[in-house]
């Protein structure tokens, strides 16, 4: 029996495709609950062809909120969904016309406590360090006690030591409270602060084993290779290549998340001065190029082509979602897989 094992993200961002088409006939239908049965197989196989065709011309544009299933699903892959490079030519844009100084001017009425700190992350990756540090600065003494306040300080320039962080982190039990703030992303960078492998590795575990952190998956990929470069099996090549991979999947929304990783970056990678990080940071955003095309993301392709050759068989189309993946077959579907759209 011929058979296609497929990662639960890479089903979930093939159907949410699937559903963006224009009209679901119930083929399709089927198809997304428990399979279909062989003969419909002909007119899946036709169905298949348009869906191709459509993923061909249909921009691979990922919205947020309205596709956050999707964006999850895109993390948890490793395929970058945002265009950082229209936030640097705004930024780059804003700064050659001053834009910035109404944050001190007249119109500061307008942000009583200062940008925000991702607004000042952001103006960081794209070469504002002048006019981003006053206010860094400023925002610091307003957050005091907080994880923000600590790196609005680095940010500025100020050092800050690894023990401090480390404290501020707890122990790696806390990750698995409900209510535990900040997020587990912005945290789970903490326990790395110092080269402690047995702390790292069960802050880890716990982290993992949290309901819906199938899009932390690149940051956790990155920390695992900083256990490696500790333990000398893991090249720096390798942990900075995980480190350009983790950052890919981070959202213009979402800026204050690359700061953890950009110091561990620069413990661990390369030593440079905090803006420099930044900077670099924003620099290989600059140049992530999100697919362009549905059919340029090769996971939903991957999807497609399992599902076509299994089609093209004649013998049914089975379809198992299992916990963390999908098995395809091709054989007839389960009593009632298909019967209700869930």
């Amino acid at each position: 029996m011929e058979s296609r094992h497929l990662s639960e993200p890479a089903w979930s961002a093939f159907k949410a495709w699937l559903l963006k088409l224009h009209g679901v006939p119930i083929a399709r239908l089927r198809l997304l609950t428990g399979g279909c049965p062989a003969e419909e197989l002909p007119a899946l196989a036709k169905e298949l062809k348009r869906v191709r065709a459509d993923f061909k011309k249909r921009p691979n544009e990922v919205s947020a909120p309205a596709d956050e299933r999707l964006r999850r699903d895109y993390a948890a892959l490793g395929v970058p969904w945002s265009a950082w490079g229209e936030v640097a030519r705004e930024v780059q844009r804003d700064l050659k016309r001053k834009r910035y100084a109404r944050w001190t001017g007249a119109d500061a009425l307008e942000f009583p406590e200062g940008p925000s700190t991702a607004d000042l992350v952001t103006v960081l990756l794209f070469g504002g360090v002048e006019q981003a540090r006053p206010h860094l600065l400023r925002r610091a003494p307003r957050a005091a006690g907080s994880l923000e306040a600590l790196w609005c300080r680095w940010l500025a320039g100020e050092p800050l030591e690894p023990e401090t962080l480390r404290a501020f982190a707890g122990e790696p039990e806390r990750l698995a409270e409900p209510l535990y703030t900040p997020g587990i992303e912005e945290v789970l960078p903490l326990f790395f602060v110092e080269p402690d492998p047995a702390r790292a590795e069960r802050a880890l575990e716990v982290a993992s084993a949290q309901r819906g952190q199938a899009r932390s998956q690149p940051l956790r990929d990155f920390l695992r290779s900083l256990l490696g470069l500790w333990r000398q099996d893991t090249s720096r090549e390798e942990a900075r290549a995980r480190f350009d991979t983790s950052i890919a999947t981070v959202s213009p929304s979402e800026a204050t998340h690359l700061i953890a990783p950009a110091y561990l970056y620069g413990r661990y990678i390369e030593d440079l001065p905090s803006h420099t990080l930044l900077e670099r940071v924003g620099s290989r955003l600059e140049r992530t190029a999100a697919p362009a095309r549905v059919a340029d993301v090769q996971p939903v392709m991957e999807a497609l082509a399992a599902v076509e050759d299994l089609t093209a068989m004649g013998l049914g189309l089975r379809v198992e979602q299992r916990p963390g993946d999908v098995l395809l077959s091709a054989q007839e579907p389960e009593a009632g897989g298909g019967d209700e759209f869930l």
